[in-house]
């Protein structure tokens, strides 16, 4: 043996024969125990905060998914707000009557006949009849006028059994001789 080595293990034995002198090895023991028992402070750093909101980034299945979901959330939502806008779209093309007058005609298809007829002047030639806007105005009023007094003789053929078989019997006469024709 080397004569370093030996020097080392006379250390050593010397180290291991003599123990450290104790005050009270009960009070040790307790301290021991004290800092195993001792729950862990309960401190959270920003690191393990941000892994326990984010860890799910790191596990593909979940994010393959999670992006699918947010896919067909987007998707549905523009679908959504498609069939919204093809609702405000056929709202906005249907006729508000507020009073009780009857519309046999609907208000649109006779303003769109009338924007027709009004701009036609610079389709046809010169020879044509212009309206006024006055007189446009005169024409809505007088069909509304009639809309009013055809509900109004609706009303008296209802009230009336009577007039309402005789009208009746009137019509079925002109259909056949129409059919005939």
């Amino acid at each position: 043996m080397e004569p370093g080595n030996e020097k080392y293990d006379k250390v050593v034995n010397l180290l291991r024969k003599s123990k450290p002198l104790l005050i009270s090895s009960e009070e040790l023991e307790r301290e021991v125990l004290r800092r195993i028992q001792k729950p862990k402070s309960q401190t959270v750093t920003f690191s393990e905060a941000f892994d326990f909101l984010f860890g799910w980034v790191y596990i593909g299945w979940v994010r393959r998914s999670l992006i699918t979901a947010s896919i067909v959330l987007v998707l549905l939502f523009v679908y959504q707000q498609g069939v919204i806008l093809k609702r405000i779209d056929s709202l906005s093309k249907q006729t508000i009557v507020t009073g009780k007058e009857c519309v046999s005609t609907p208000a649109n298809e006779i303003e769109k006949l009338l924007t027709i007829y009004n701009n036609s002047g610079r389709i046809f030639p010169s020879k044509t009849i212009t309206i006024t806007e006055s007189q446009m105005k005169e024409l809505l009023e007088s069909v509304k006028e009639l809309q009013i007094k055809y509900k109004d003789l609706e009303n008296i053929i209802e009230g009336d059994p009577e007039l309402k078989k005789l009208i009746d019997n009137k019509l079925l006469e002109k259909t056949r001789t129409k059919i005939n024709l």
